[in-house]
């Protein structure tokens, strides 16, 4: 090759476009996504600062010039629903397979993370999965010390092979969803089991809200607390590690995981570096949020009627929708049967948390599961859930009217010994299901509570005992695993509640 030959080559390389080696777009962006319609969609990703990147989808072309970070956003004009497969093109980089419909992203801890292959009803889900205009994408576990830049999402067309390990209350939501739609629906799935709502959280946040700085807002108390957990519990890990190889090397099964192993740090704000900002601001039409086991424990659930309203506030401001809807799952019973009327329960504290959340919260929605829940955390019930999710994702995010809400508590008047308590939602009036009205308790000025005789009146339920003859509170499901029945003529479970203002305990209580 001569020198002008040389010459040539390296100024036309110089002179080229940007091509797909040197452009990056965010990982949220590849072949088989959904994009949100009807709303303006930005593109971005990264590239050499000053670089012209030029994005071309559904006739649309815009282009932007990186920044001096190299950063570059392209705001794509709102689209309406698409079901024929188009491609995002970005410079020399090609995304296959895009729809336009909607998209939610269902979040939280291992309840929203559970697997459909384990769920009640799952072989028949599975077997019916096969639908090319639901997408499903996955995000994987990234725990962050700092706020990241991107997150390997993969997105797949739901079939046999990748619903079977999709979880399965996000797999029902968006399946019932693009049924009820007839429209492309996309569900970004970003669930991490055994996590605080505070792992969810910017640390500017956590830093100044009213809560206490201790370990569960305050991300170097909590990874020195980690840290002294995990050594405390090496020699257990390495005597399994050392018995697990011996197993393999003798071909013999794995022996079960010892009780005091240490999992995984995930703890303050570290799924909001790793998961949630690597995500923003991409378009979606709402949130699921189903969390708050790992914070229902008394004196650390007391904190979740701030903190949630605080998440939902950060996370509605960094997707760019002050209006964002969020489904707010409310958290099951589980652990012990109930068995003392006055027990303190974080369980119930949360669950109130949530309720006061929801109603004082502009396009927020509960979806209660008091009728679910167990000794274990994990009730594989799941698909129920989704449809009370999927009506109230319709009621509060596309506008359809139906009977969607589970009874709540709205007012209380006591009368000649009696508790008269009545509810909202309460759809044609209220029903015992299974036997006799149970889960209610009453006390006395005495505030000791003792369980109380119940039964339903129109779309009121009459309480009593005759231990206390002038009540001045009522409780419903105030336990971490009381035994409830209370339902609306829609089929609805009621949420537990009470009617009193006092003092909850703050004895002491393992708080995991």
């Amino acid at each position: 090759m001569t020198p002008r030959h040389i010459l040539l080559l390296v100024s036309s390389l110089l002179l080229a476009p940007l091509n797909a080696a040197d452009l990056k777009l965010s990982s949220v962006f590849s072949d088989h996504m959904v994009l949100q319609r009807e709303m303006p969609v930005p593109v971005w990703g990264w590239a050499d600062p000053g670089q012209k990147v030029t994005v071309e989808f559904a006739g649309q072309t815009k282009s932007a010039t990186a920044d001096a970070g190299g950063k570059w956003v392209v705001n794509l004009e709102a689209m309406p629903a698409s079901s024929e497969p188009q491609t995002l093109k970005v410079n020399a980089l090609t995304i296959a397979d895009v729809l336009v419909g909607e998209v939610w992203l269902c979040t939280g801890q291992s309840n929203m993370e559970w697997a459909l292959s384990k769920a009640d009803g799952a072989a028949e889900a599975i077997a019916a999965s096969g639908n090319p205009l639901l997408r499903m994408g996955r995000v994987p576990h990234n725990v962050q010390f700092t706020p990241q830049d991107d997150v390997k999402v993969k997105w797949e067309v739901s079939d046999p092979a990748s619903a079977k390990s999709f979880s399965a209350l996000p797999y029902w939501f968006g399946s019932k969803l693009q049924k009820e739609l007839g429209v492309p629906v996309g569900i970004l799935n970003s669930a991490f089991g055994g996590t605080s709502i505070q792992s969810w959280m910017p640390a500017e946040t956590l830093k100044n809200g009213p809560w206490p700085q201790d370990r569960w807002s305050d991300l170097k108390q909590a990874k020195e607390e980690y840290d002294r957990k995990a050594e405390a519990a090496r020699p257990i890990k390495e005597k399994y590690e050392a018995d697990k190889a011996d197993a393999l090397a003798r071909k013999l099964p794995a022996p079960p995981q010892p009780a005091g192993l240490v999992s995984e740090f995930k703890g303050v704000t570290t799924l909001w570096n790793g998961e949630v900002v690597p995500l923003l601001p991409f378009r979606i039409r709402g949130v699921a949020w189903y969390q708050g086991e790992s914070n229902a424990y008394v004196q650390c659930a007391r904190d979740y009627k701030d903190l949630l309203p605080a998440m939902i506030k950060d996370w509605r401001k960094g997707f760019g929708d002050p209006d964002l809807p969020f489904l707010i799952f409310q958290i099951a019973r589980f652990r012990v049967w109930q068995t003392d009327p006055n027990e303190a329960s974080g369980i119930a504290e949360l669950q109130e948390a949530q309720v006061k959340t929801a109603l004082a919260t502009p396009h927020a929605a509960l979806v209660v599961t008091t009728d679910m829940g167990g000794p274990d955390v994990h009730y594989p019930g799941k698909e129920p859930i989704a449809e009370r999710g999927l009506k109230a994702a319709l009621a509060i995010a596309y506008g359809r009217k139906g009977d969607w809400g589970s009874p709540i508590f709205q007012g209380v008047k006591f009368q000649k010994g009696r508790a008269i308590v009545s509810f909202s939602n309460t759809t044609g009036g209220l029903v015992a299901k299974d036997g006799d009205l149970k889960g209610f308790v009453i006390a006395g000025a005495d505030r000791k509570f003792v369980f109380a005789d119940a039964k339903i009146e129109g779309e009121t339920v009459i309480v009593s005992s005759p231990q206390v003859p002038v009540p001045a509170a009522v409780r419903y499901g105030w336990a971490d695993l009381p035994q409830v029945n209370l339902f609306n003529q829609a089929g609805l479970p009621a949420s537990t509640f009470r009617t009193d203002d006092w003092p909850l305990s703050t004895a002491n209580s393992q708080i995991k």
